[in-house]
């Protein structure tokens, strides 16, 4: 026998040799400093597709690569795509390049290679020949993420302290605004902010219309896009896009560092603002006075309304988010959670942030029931439990064919490597006959549980502040889809949403008694 098998279960690899005939995927990560520093998406996934050769993977075609950096996973979309492909048995081992590419948190590290370890899934760093969680190279592994770690803090550190130095000196922060672009130094150091001849007039477009105080954000918007202009990353203008820039006191000539945070700096900018543009913006200022409460100054950031629903509520039609906008009169304040994309059909276009707050209460909190048997049913779901196929037959086969194998090398019809070469064969064909021992327990289901159970009373509780409300929303949701002003749809985060399956169950009784 020489074709090689594939398995749903991986049991402990020990060395590189166990790994010949698994599945295996490579996941990629990089950054533009990591691309200088010898990380590029081509360099590590040559790395990967080298070492599958070398040792007899089935490397597949997902390919798992992103461009994010810092420390945390949870902007990590790949990521995530991992577990959950790795816990619907899509792959036996993934291949990584360097440890710095699985993450530079150790905490972090040991947490997401342990949830995959309890999977049945094997994490193999190729550049540094390292298989995650082997006593060989437990020693290795640990001081390779310690190191990735204080890289990744020293880098932090040295960044935030160039840029405070760099804000001091009167350089504006961050990408080039509306009308500007970058220009490079004739040392090749660093680069200026200058104006723009291809996106100038739209700047200027934009602050003339806006100072003639006729127009909102939303009428503004539409105006530019029919004319054509684009936005400084090249998109059609919206009402956010309008608001950054007469927002960016970068066109009065400053340079704002940390802008509405308590260690706030403004000092005067070095870059050249035309003065046209100098005394468009202050003329947009003075319309947006008058079109606010008058001889009231708008709030700060910190006093600034906070929408609870804000990066997960989702227009179902396009896919886009809606965002909070507040409108003050003399005696009230109103907020209304808005969607501007103009080549939507879908209408409303906007919903008082009340009406779907308590929508969201009524329609999704509502409906989360966990009775007492609701643990021992998501466990059963998550571990697969119910009949065991029977495969006594192939497990007969395979010993007979181990049995003939042992008399062929004895008879000397066969060579000592073909001999363990083919018996490693069949050892892994019978091992994968055996169910993998899933754990009764996942790392968080009694805290997700917890979280689940007591959302309805903290959403109500008004010693809950909406902050703290957002940060509920956005730990448990992934999406909330909205359709002609309703909730239709929500995604919850993964681990989560085996509790809402259940609930769904228990509610409507659709799948019985049990979950799967």
């Amino acid at each position: 026998m020489t074709r090689r098998e594939l398995r749903s279960y991986n049991p402990r690899i020990d060395s590189f040799e166990d790994l010949r005939g698994l599945r295996a995927e490579g996941y990629v990560r990089d950054s533009t400093l990591d691309q200088r520093d010898g990380f590029g998406p081509t360099i590590q996934r040559t790395n990967e597709q080298r070492f599958a050769e070398t040792y007899g993977l089935v490397l597949g075609e997902r390919w798992y690569t992103e461009f994010v950096s810092g420390r945390r996973v949870e902007k990590r979309k790949e990521f995530q795509q991992v577990l959950e492909d790795a816990s619907l048995d899509r792959f036996d081992v993934l291949l990584v390049d360097h440890t710095s590419r699985f993450g530079r948190n150790q905490a972090e590290c040991i947490r997401y290679k342990a949830e995959l370890d309890r999977m049945g899934k094997t994490v193999v760093f190729v550049s540094q020949g390292i298989i995650s969680g082997s006593d060989r190279d437990f020693l290795n592994e640990r001081i390779n993420e310690t190191l990735d770690e204080q890289y990744s803090r020293n880098l932090s550190r040295y960044i935030k302290a160039g840029l405070a130095a760099k804000a001091a000196n009167g350089h504006a922060i961050g990408r080039a605004p509306l009308g500007y672009r970058q220009e490079k130094h004739d040392s090749g150091r660093g680069a200026w902010l200058i104006p723009d001849d291809e996106t100038m007039p739209a700047l200027i477009h934009l602050l003339r219309e806006y100072s003639i105080g006729k127009h909102s954000f939303r009428t503004l918007a539409r105006i530019l896009n029919a004319k054509g202009f684009l936005t400084s990353n090249n998109r059609t203008f919206t009402e956010s896009s309008i608001s950054t820039v007469l927002n960016n006191r970068f066109y009065s000539g400053k340079a704002v560092y940390h802008r509405g945070q308590p260690d706030e700096e403004v000092t005067e900018g070095v870059h050249e603002v035309p003065e046209e543009v100098r005394e468009l913006w202050s003329k947009c200022q003075e319309v947006r006075s008058k079109k606010r409460r008058p001889g009231q100054p708008s709030p700060p950031l910190k006093q600034q309304q906070v929408y609870p629903l804000t990066g997960v509520l989702k227009c179902d039609g396009c896919g886009e988010p809606f965002h909070g906008i507040t409108s003050h009169s003399k005696r009230t304040t109103t907020r209304r959670m808005a969607h501007s994309w103009h080549r939507c059909s879908m209408r409303p276009r906007s919903l008082y942030a009340r009406v779907l707050e308590s929508d969201f209460a009524d329609k999704v909190l509502s409906c989360i029931v966990l009775d007492e048997g609701w643990r021992d049913a998501v466990l059963k779901a998550l571990t697969n439990e119910g009949p065991k196929p029977d495969h006594s037959l192939d497990q007969r086969r395979i010993e007979g064919a181990m049995s003939n194998l042992r008399k062929q090398h004895l008879w000397g019809a066969i060579s000592d490597d073909g001999f363990k070469t083919e018996y490693q064969i069949l050892q892994r064909q019978l091992k994968a006959l055996i169910p993998p021992a899933t754990p009764k327990m996942t790392p968080n289901i009694d805290r997700a549980a917890e979280l689940l159970r007591n959302l309805p009373a903290l959403w109500q509780h008004p010693g809950v502040s909406r902050e703290q409300r957002r940060e509920m929303v956005r730990e448990v949701f992934q999406e909330i889809r909205l359709r002609e002003g309703k909730l239709v749809a929500v995604t919850p985060n993964p681990n989560y949403a085996p509790l809402f399956a259940y609930s769904l169950v228990h509610r409507t009784g659709v799948g019985g008694a049990g979950l799967s």
